[in-house]
């Protein structure tokens, strides 16, 4: 086109020159393997400005007029040409429709989804569809049910390649390579040398006939770019386990696990329906410890079938041991193992420094038992800063060795994380593998101490909250909202990593520090079965230290954890021990802690009073010690006493004294516990719109916080006040917000909600 505008021929002339110069190019072409004995080879013409041109098919775009106007396409019909036969006598354009891919995988299931997403884009003119996700996850398999699926729609063929992005011991494909076979399956005369013309030249041969093509296992978008089709009726279907960020594509997909239900339909066709069916708890297990992944179960299936008689139990016992799950999933040539180590390798062995770092990051971090990570607490273990850390993080994910879990978290697949704890034993010393728990639980108990401050800055901790090991900070926490999001994330990783160092005997004073220091967010948030566990690491941690004092402090935690779950029996004996041992160190403060917490166990025992007796010699030790914050929760505390006994204006002085104290300080969340409780007995007094007045304050500073236990509470008196006036839909409402927010975290609230609700229901 460039040639004939400088030579002035106006567009609507070219055509006619183009296809001219088709016939006479493949003419040419065919001379020169007479010539050659039978060798494809290019001719340049007599004209051409250094392009080699052979066997121009149809051509689609004819680029624009002077005037900015596109010219229309139109289809021309293919050149038909006489050549002289080649050595074997066949006419070399006389190929056949190819038609390489391999067969379709036997089973595929769990995918509706992604097939009708992929479907609809390859409706597109030019459609280009990546597939993206781990090894391991079914991209392939996913890649060619698909593709023999639309086959058919496709008249001039389909073209399969394996570009080799990820396989042991073999480099990726080059461009150049894969286009000279396509070209060659199409029936191309020859082949251009230079990668740029190929491109061309496969564009042009397949414009207008509809080729689909899949690019398997493909290295990066480098790689890919040279071999897109772009004519109409066109699709090119791209496979990777790398996130290909920076290729155009029409659609993207980030292929995950199969679910637990589409994963058991796989074993059972992989393995034998009768089985699965036989064995469900079994076959249950071993789907969990496949974690969705389409490899694990085809291997998983082919052992299960390759013995009749087995049975599914044996193999899930067997998955079961973490230390064998990885040699459980191998048979032949199909490896989980073998897959993941295709993806680590490129870190690893990379003579870059970052991809190396990136490699020892995704070693450490999966050396902590914690459900997911972040920048942060990663650049702590591997002792870099944490802009680095994102960068290798980012790279990971990238690699899908790890799985953005948002909110700048990051998580492992179960069964990569065994593969990743597999390499750090084998790179790292144990030393340095203990080293980096190390640092990560100093870290992780100064940042609670941190947020702890930021959310109760009166409270009277009784240890001295520790700093931050030298180099490292913490995650930016301006204040008590960020904070309580902080614990709110990280609630379940403290447990987690708490028990896996108590096991191992390590960091124990930093165990019972992080329990005393967290306990009091697991009490105001409702994780009571969280609280009890990990105040039990911190008894045990304690114990082995020979921390008396630490010791009744953790026990305290458990009690009322307990007090949470409503196990009154079990949490009374442990308080009273509890107390006798704190008079005995001569611990005042704890002392009154036990005296309050015991006051309002008796209290919902129903013996009021021993509860009021408990509660008011709590008051005279805290007034005595001046403080302030801890004799408003005594107050409140008293003050549902007397609601109980019927008081109510002694309840309601009560509260109105706590509450004052409580707005002197900076505790939004103990403000709003408060509030909850004066609302609670205004309500039982029949005070309804009082009730309400006060619910609202107290859920107005709970949904600030996204406090779910205390919007909850709020909401259950709310109903309460409303139902008391009469407003049953309005009742209801609350009552039903209040369960779905309260489900898990307080079960005797739940339960009076579930009666509540059980009544007639009023009509929407």
């Amino acid at each position: 086109m460039a040639l004939l505008r400088a030579c002035e021929v106006p567009d609507e002339r070219a055509l006619i020159w183009l296809e001219a110069w088709a016939r006479l190019s493949a003419a040419r072409a065919m001379n020169s393997t007479a010539a050659g004995g039978g060798r494809l080879r290019l001719v340049r013409g007599a004209g051409e400005t250094g392009g080699e041109v052979a066997g121009f098919g149809r051509v689609s775009t004819l680029g624009a007029r002077s005037g900015g106007e596109r010219l229309v396409p139109r289809r021309l019909p293919r050149p038909s040409v006489d050549l002289p036969p080649v050595a074997n006598g066949r006419s070399p354009i006389s190929a056949p429709v190819p038609f390489q891919l391999p067969p379709a995988p036997p089973t595929v299931v769990g995918r509706a989804t992604e097939i009708r997403q992929l479907i609809g884009a390859t409706a597109v003119d030019g459609a280009v569809c990546a597939i993206e996700g781990a090894g391991g996850v079914g991209k392939s398999a996913l890649a060619l049910h698909l593709a023999h699926q639309i086959a058919a729609e496709y008249e001039g063929g389909c073209l399969y390649a394996d570009l080799h992005g990820a396989s042991a011991g073999i480099a990726p494909a080059e461009p150049a390579d894969v286009l000279a076979r396509f070209l060659r399956a199409l029936g191309a005369p020859a082949v251009p040398a230079s990668v740029e013309e190929a491109t061309a030249l496969l564009r042009t041969w397949t414009a207008e006939r509809g080729v689909l093509v899949v690019l398997d296992n493909a290295a990066s978008a480098a790689q890919v770019r040279p071999l897109l089709l772009s004519g109409p009726g066109c699709t090119t279907l791209i496979t990777s386990r790398w996130a290909l960020a920076d290729l155009d594509a029409t659609l993207r997909i980030r292929l995950g696990p199969l679910p637990d239900d589409a994963a058991l339909a796989l074993l059972s066709g992989l393995s034998g329906g009768r089985r699965v069916t036989a064995e469900p708890a079994a076959a249950a297990l071993v789907v969990r410890r496949c974690g969705g992944l389409p490899l694990a179960l085809r291997i998983v299936g082919a052992r299960a079938a390759a013995v009749a008689d087995a049975s599914l139990a044996g193999l899930a016992e067997r998955m079961n041991d973490e230390r064998r799950r990885l040699d459980v999933l191998e048979i032949g040539d199909l490896s989980v193992r073998a897959s993941l180590h295709v993806g680590y390798q490129a870190f690893g062995a990379a003579p870059q420094g970052d991809r190396r770092q990136a490699a020892r990051l995704f070693r450490l971090a999966a050396l902590p038992d914690w459900a997911d990570t972040t920048a942060y607490a990663c650049a702590v273990l591997a002792e870099i800063p944490v802009v680095a850390a994102e960068r290798a993080l980012d790279s990971l994910v990238g690699a899908h060795l790890l799985e953005p879990s948002g909110d700048g978290r990051y998580r492992f697949h179960d069964i990569v994380r065994l593969y990743a704890r597999e390499c750090a034993d084998a790179a790292e010393d144990t030393s340095d593998r203990e080293a980096a728990l190390g640092r990560l639980t100093t870290w992780l108990v100064a940042t609670t101490g941190t947020a702890a401050l930021l959310l109760y800055p009166q409270e009277r901790f009784p240890i001295p909250i520790p700093r931050y090991p030298p180099g490292f900070a913490g995650p930016p926490l301006a204040g008590a909202a960020d904070a309580w999001a902080w614990f709110e994330r990280e609630h379940t990783n403290l447990v987690m990593i708490a028990r896996q160092q108590v096991a191992a005997g390590r960091t124990l004073p930093e165990v019972r520090d992080l329990a005393l220091v967290a306990a009091k967010f697991y009490d105001y948030s409702g994780y009571s079965a969280e609280q009890q566990q990990l105040g039990q690491l911190a008894v045990e941690a304690a114990q082995r230290l020979g921390d008396r004092s630490g010791a009744a402090l953790a026990l305290n935690i458990v009690a009322v954890s307990l007090l949470r779950q409503g196990r009154r029996n079990e949490a009374i004996p442990l308080l009273e021990r509890n107390l006798a041992v704190q008079r005995e160190l001569g611990d005042r403060a704890r002392e009154a802690a036990c005296l309050n917490n015991l006051g309002n166990a008796l209290r919902d025992e129903g013996d009021l009073e021993a509860a009021v007796g408990h509660l008011q010699a709590a008051l005279v030790i805290r007034r005595e010690l001046g403080d302030r914050g801890k004799e408003s929760s005594v107050l409140d505390n008293l003050a549902l006493v007397f609601q109980r006994q019927g008081e109510y204006r002694q309840a309601i002085a009560h509260h109105e004294a706590g509450l004052a104290i409580t707005v002197e300080g900076t505790d939004p969340m103990r403000e709003a516990q408060a509030l909850v409780n004066f609302a609670e007995t205004l309500q039982v007094s029949g005070d309804h719109h009082a009730a309400i007045a006060r619910a609202s304050e107290s859920l107005e500073i709970c949904r600030r916080y996204e406090h779910q236990r205390g919007i909850g509470l709020a909401l259950q008196v709310l109903g309460d006040a409303h139902a008391g006036l009469g407003r049953r839909s309005e009742a209801y409402r609350h009552w039903r917000e209040a369960l779905v927010r309260l489900d898990g975290l307080d079960r005797e609230a739940c339960a009076r909600l579930r009666a509540a609700l059980g009544g007639d229901e009023p009509a929407g």
